[in-house]
């Protein structure tokens, strides 16, 4: 077969394909800067420290050590600059949302990660991270 044939031929097969594909509609993202399923969250104080978790563990997952090493940072930085008033507040809260927090930055800083240990302290971390929205929509009494 002549080379002009193969790559029409491939080019056919590759548009019908994209066609095809495109009549199913859309897929939905999985969106992970949010809590597990069944978790009802709004936009709130937290958002942002879990969107840089988010963009964190994205990066890793794609094996983009640099990226994920400066969201990491970027994460501890923010946490650590902008929660002084949770602090304040709940002390005992912002100890266990910092140590979630530092338990899934420091392997993404590390030479060899496991992925199933970095997935599991994204996933305490964001967790925790609930826990405080959750202790600012409570009642006061």
């Amino acid at each position: 077969m002549k080379p002009w044939i193969r790559i029409a031929m491939l080019m056919t097969l590759t548009v019908c394909g994209t066609i095809a594909s495109s009549a199913r509609g859309p897929k939905t993202a999985v969106d992970q800067s949010k809590p597990a399923a069944g978790t009802p969250v709004a936009d709130d104080n937290m958002t942002p420290y879990r969107k840089l978790a988010a963009d964190t563990l994205k990066a890793f997952q794609a094996h983009d050590m640099p990226t994920a090493k400066t969201k990491a940072r970027e994460l501890e930085g923010a946490w650590d600059t902008r929660e002084k008033a949770l602090k304040k507040k709940s002390p005992d809260l912002w100890g266990q949302i910092d140590k979630a927090m530092d338990a899934f930055i420091k392997p993404v800083q590390g030479k060899s990660p496991d992925p199933a240990k970095v997935q599991t302290a994204y996933d305490t971390y964001i967790g925790k991270l609930q826990l405080a929205v959750e202790s600012d929509t409570e009642p006061k009494q």
